[in-house]
């Protein structure tokens, strides 16, 4: 690997992986190009709310790999989380995961999620929640896995000789710290419209927990402030289209994430071919392709980087794979192919 490499990289990794164009690097949360695929992880309000789909639970599922083009091992980003109706309450939870490629960090947050539903009545087109989150947050790295100033080697083709005793010493390489997330979200749904708007409004690391591993200093994770908006609007019985629009802030970084989605129906199935098109602002574009069959839906998509990062992996960008299931109690997930059901009823 190259000195210039080697630099770069490890800006990264003690920055957090988030570059915006004309600012540098600058630290925050993960974020993920299918925003609306990890609902829990931009707005507790959301969770087990289904604005009268018919469903007794879910199962979300996404992960993101980048930093591939820098030739490197990439940087990874797991998220799962579940969730279910109970009365005029959502309950669930997520788990998200960030392992920063070479240099070993890794960040877990599991966050235990409820809701709760203010407008209750049947037949009203309102539809206003809120949530709150409280959990964990775990970080912790390998010190192997970095190099330093007593390890410098002008002879060795690396200039580094990972054998030599770094002269470090580190007392912890690992901390569990209290993390807390609130919000709100509302969603007019009248069966008559075209267009059911809807809108939310999160904080995140409300308690803003000490994130720091020297233990000397404090460096508390800044507040993220998470807006969303977007509609569901049918043109027709074959075509649903989702415009939708995201705007985060934490600290000093921002990122503005604005584009749409669109489903079509194949007559005469349980498949809909979805999809889409968004651009995070000085960033990315980004490409979604996916299938939904019934109720589940699986997509993939791929960033195309447009930011100053560009002269470096030349337009090649992350690429996301999600999953939702849904699922309804006494009934299997998936319904198994006709011409089963034709063996399995047959008499002997």
């Amino acid at each position: 690997m190259t000195m210039k490499k080697i630099i770069i990289l490890s800006a990264i990794v003690f920055a957090l992986p988030f570059w915006k164009d004309g600012d540098g690097l600058r630290a925050q949360d993960f974020h993920l190009s299918q925003f609306d695929a990890a609902p829990h992880y931009f707005n507790p309000a959301i969770t087990g709310i289904y604005f009268g789909k018919v469903a007794d639970y879910r199962i979300y599922s996404d992960y993101r790999s980048q930093w591939r083009s820098l030739g490197v091992k990439p940087f990874s980003t797991f998220f799962i989380a579940y969730d279910m109706p109970y009365k005029e309450y959502g309950l669930g939870g997520y788990l998200i995961q960030n392992r920063n490629g070479p240099g070993g960090l890794n960040t877990i947050n599991f966050m235990p999620s409820a809701s709760y539903k203010i407008t209750k009545e049947a037949n009203s087109p309102h539809n206003l929640s809120v949530g709150a989150q409280m959990g964990i947050l775990y970080k912790s790295f390998d010190p192997n896995n970095f190099t330093y100033d007593n390890q410098v080697a002008p002879e060795d083709p690396s200039g580094f000789n990972h054998n030599l005793l770094s002269g470090e010493n580190f007392n912890k390489t690992s901390i569990v710290k209290f993390d807390a997330n609130m919000g709100v979200f509302y969603k007019y749904k009248k069966p008559e419209w075209q267009a059911h708007p809807f809108f939310g409004y999160s904080v995140y690391h409300v308690t803003k927990p000490n994130q720091s591993l020297t233990g000397i200093t404090k460096d508390r994770i800044p507040m993220r402030w998470v807006l969303q908006g977007g509609a569901e609007y049918k043109i027709n019985e074959e075509i649903n289209i989702r415009p939708t629009l995201l705007f985060m802030n934490q600290g000093r970084a921002h990122e503005l994430n604005i584009g749409s989605i669109g489903f079509y129906h194949l007559k005469d199935t349980k498949y809909d071919v979805m999809g889409g098109l968004n651009y995070r602002v000085k960033d990315a574009f980004i490409i979604q392709a996916g299938m939904r069959y019934e109720q589940h839906i699986f997509r993939f998509s791929y960033d195309i980087n447009t930011s100053s990062l560009n002269n470096y992996t030349h337009g090649k960008g992350a690429f996301e794979f999600s999953i939702l299931l849904t699922g309804i109690k006494g009934k299997p997930m998936f319904n198994p192919p006709k011409f089963l059901n034709v063996i399995k009823n047959k008499p002997l």
